[in-house]
């Protein structure tokens, strides 16, 4: 197991042993704060955000320069970039593209139920990839000859540098590092696709590949999209997965949000609108964002002496703040291992806040995940139904997202 794997499952082992207590240990050598409450993750991440830059250097080696790790003018440049994208996404588009392929993903999905008792990822990848390509680029992703299995395996490989803290390196790391330029030279080829002077340009593709041409700029086309693939696309599928889950376990939980979606879209006039505003289902996408963060943590280094609720903060001190911990806090919910789709009043740290982070880093296409993921649940809901085969708790996967080891032991059976 690599190190980023085994510390997914030391997140849950830290948020059940000290539930609600910042924890400092040791990892790969270095001296780390692990955050587990709130109110410091929030000063970290929004109150005095300036003073803990990102600690992503492994990640930037791998994956490029590009928003997710860069810090300062080069990631206000990349947000200007792309934010304006996701502000002013195309919901119905969403919706409808949403519709469309969760429809065929769930087709597939009960097809593969007799021959296997597990959810294959795979779909679920091509689901949510289709979505976000053909949204913001108006090219269906079978077009573009994207091999998302290489791109996996890449991400995975590469992941495991996510948790490595800067300058610490082992031989198996080493080893892992010689792997990867193969991978890259293939994945950079396969994004090369969207420089193709005949290909139709969207306004946001338009926009990548000015800004590609700026030198001063250093933005690189394939590195951007390697990191929109990431987060707009893998979290959205590693969500969805969980989900499914998350309804084999608890048919009950199944079966009124099966109510509720059928009786959508048996509506007149089902729209985006009318889905959002349905709030079981809204609340049921945050609590597994809640109980299954596919970004379980995000790594900062402290530049300058500062002070949390329990302890003081040496000026270069590693910091690790966990979702994890966070989201299962005791003294913000009665059982927060458990998911509650009630009107809860425990808003804080609530899956579809916290799980995208905190403060002016905020995961920029929130809105957007969080419709196609409400429009993703509600079809499967209407078209299958969710049978757990194994009742052995997760065995945790880092692949650039928390996923499940082996994955979901989930059958999909038609309805």
């Amino acid at each position: 197991m690599s190190l980023s794997s085994g510390i997914c499952a030391q997140l849950y082992d830290f948020a059940r042993t000290h539930n609600g207590q910042n924890i400092s240990t040791t990892l790969n050598g270095v001296d780390v704060r692990i955050i587990q409450r709130h109110e410091d993750a929030d000063h970290i991440l929004r109150l005095n955000a300036a003073n803990y830059r990102k600690n992503m250097a492994w990640f930037r080696l791998v994956f490029g320069p590009s928003r997710f790790s860069e810090d300062g003018h080069a990631w206000q440049i990349r947000r200007e970039l792309t934010q304006s994208y996701f502000n002013k996404f195309d919901r119905e588009k969403t919706f409808q593209l949403a519709s469309h392929y969760a429809t065929q993903a769930i087709s597939s999905l009960t097809k593969t139920a007799t021959a296997s008792d597990r959810i294959d990822d795979a779909i679920l990848r091509t689901m949510t990839a289709s979505v976000l390509v053909e949204n913001f680029f108006d090219i269906k992703l079978e077009a573009t000859g994207i091999d998302l299995s290489i791109l996996a395996t890449f991400m995975e490989a590469g992941s495991d540098y996510s948790f490595v803290p800067h300058g610490k390196t082992t031989d198996l790391y080493r080893n892992r590092l010689q792997q990867l330029p193969d991978l890259r030279r293939t994945v950079l080829r396969q994004l090369g696709y969207f420089r193709d002077p005949e290909l139709p340009q969207s306004p946001l593709l338009h926009d990548l590949l000015a800004a590609d041409q700026r030198e001063a700029d250093r933005i690189v086309l394939e590195h951007e999209l390697m990191t929109f693939m990431a987060a707009g696309a893998e979290t959205s599928a590693a969500t969805m997965s969980w989900a499914c889950y998350l309804l084999a376990l608890y048919p009950e939980i199944q079966d009124r949000l099966r109510s509720l979606s059928q009786a959508f879209w048996q509506s007149s006039h089902p729209s985006w609108k009318t889905l959002a505003s349905i709030a079981p289902l809204a609340r049921f996408i945050s609590e597994t964002l809640r109980l299954f963060p596919p970004t379980p943590i995000v790594a900062r280094y402290a530049i300058e002496d500062d002070n949390l609720s329990d302890n003081s903060v040496p000026a270069g001190q590693n910091i690790m703040v966990s979702f994890i911990g966070i989201q299962h806090d005791k003294r913000l919910r009665d059982n927060p291992w458990q998911p509650d789709i009630t009107d809860s009043r425990a808003q804080i740290a609530s899956g579809d806040t916290t799980a995208f982070s905190i403060g002016p880093r905020v995961c920029g296409g929130k809105q957007f995940a969080l419709l196609e993921m409400i429009t993703f649940l509600s079809i499967f809901l209407t078209r299958a139904r969710f049978e757990l085969t194994s009742d052995e708790p997760p065995a945790y996967l880092w692949k650039s997202q928390m996923l499940r080891q082996g994955g979901q032991p989930v059958r999909v059976v038609e309805l």
